[in-house]
């Protein structure tokens, strides 16, 4: 017998999982927690599928905000209308962490137990807990066994921990996403698409989209194409982030990055562009001392006239060992920002204030 990671344990529960809805085959309890909020949130949003119709007449959802024991446990005896079960969705509530017992006790939870398991034949129960990035290091251990809501659904349903996958999982889950569109992308672009947007599955399924539509009717996904849509998209900031760095304006330039970040824009994006352009300003410089004019390195580099001569610009005052440098100090941080070594303030005072 072969032996499976648990990446890959992950995988098949979830392939089984989406395997039963396909089949309109419904659990009575689920209990999704985790980091990866896209595939908890599309479990959620399969199920809600089968089972809402528009008027969400037997549906209720409970958040931190409006979540009160006694009146959902009301809800819970309560009977359909005009269907056969409830969907009762519970997210993000911190009742089900079972770790504040000065809020809820341990006779609350096994209350909640004897509701669920009483009223079995008209509800479907799904908890579901987005893990946040400043969630302390015993986030998982909220679920174990001492977990009487959780023992109990994982005894009699589904309690699956969903977080990120390994970059080797990741990798598999883009080459699917473009062979669903007819596209062919090979393991090391795969990868290459992984390492410069992140492990979030969401920021990587929009990114090969945006991929596949720039592609067109093209089947081979190549490296070009990545850089020109993913990076590309971040590219025109970034490059004066770079002015700012060269100018000694590094104020501008963190508030650039902030705002980047803000937008939504990924580190491992930022700092994957800013590698680009520092290995670019390099190479123009290196051929500029060669005396190498506009068009000749454009040729040589697959690059626009325009490019070229923003590059040339950007390097006019500054030397080929600082670019070299700079590069250095990038490359070492997306190691650090992959490996989850380094925070993104931290990134930023390094690459802009050093």
């Amino acid at each position: 017998m072969a032996f499976k990671s648990k990446n890959d344990i992950l995988v098949d529960e979830l392939k089984k999982v989406q395997a039963e809805l396909r089949a309109k085959i419904i659990h009575p309890y689920y209990f999704l927690y985790g980091d990866e909020n896209y595939l908890i949130d599309e479990t959620l949003n399969r199920i809600k599928k089968l089972f809402v119709d528009d008027s969400e007449l037997n549906f209720k959802l409970y958040t931190n905000e409006n979540f009160d024991l006694e009146e959902s446990i009301k809800y819970i005896m309560s009977f359909p209308l005009m269907n056969e079960k409830k969907l009762i969705v519970y997210k993000d509530v911190p009742f089900f962490r079972q770790k504040n017992k000065s809020e809820y006790s341990e006779k609350d939870a096994e209350s909640f137990v004897d509701a669920i398991k009483e009223n079995k034949e008209q509800n479907i129960i799904i908890i579901i807990d987005h893990k946040k990035n400043n969630d302390d290091t015993k986030y998982e251990k909220y679920f174990d066994s001492t977990n009487i809501i959780a023992k109990f659904i994982k005894e009699q349903g589904v309690l699956l921990n969903i977080y990120k996958f390994d970059d080797a999982t990741l990798n598999k889950y883009v080459i699917k996403r473009f062979n669903k569109s007819n596209k062919v992308i090979d393991k090391v672009e795969a990868a290459y698409i992984v390492r410069i947007v992140g492990n979030n599955l969401e920021t990587l399924y929009n990114e090969c989209d945006k991929v596949i539509s720039y592609v067109g009717d093209k089947e081979n996904i190549e490296r070009a194409d990545i850089d020109n849509v993913i990076i590309s998209s971040v590219d025109d900031n970034v490059f004066d982030m770079i002015n700012f760095i060269n100018n000694n304006k590094p104020e501008e330039a963190l508030k650039l990055y902030g705002d980047l970040i803000s937008s939504g824009e990924k580190p491992n994006l930022i700092i994957a562009a800013l590698s680009n352009n520092y290995k670019n300003l390099a190479i123009v410089k290196g051929y500029m001392a060669r005396s190498k004019n506009k068009s000749e390195i454009a040729n040589l580099m697959g690059l626009a006239p325009w490019q070229v001569e923003r590059l040339m610009t950007a390097s006019k005052y500054t030397s080929f060992e600082t670019f070299e440098e700079k590069l250095h100090l990038v490359t070492k941080l997306n190691v650090a920002v992959s490996s989850g070594n380094m925070d993104e303030k931290l990134v930023s005072e390094i690459l802009f204030l050093k």
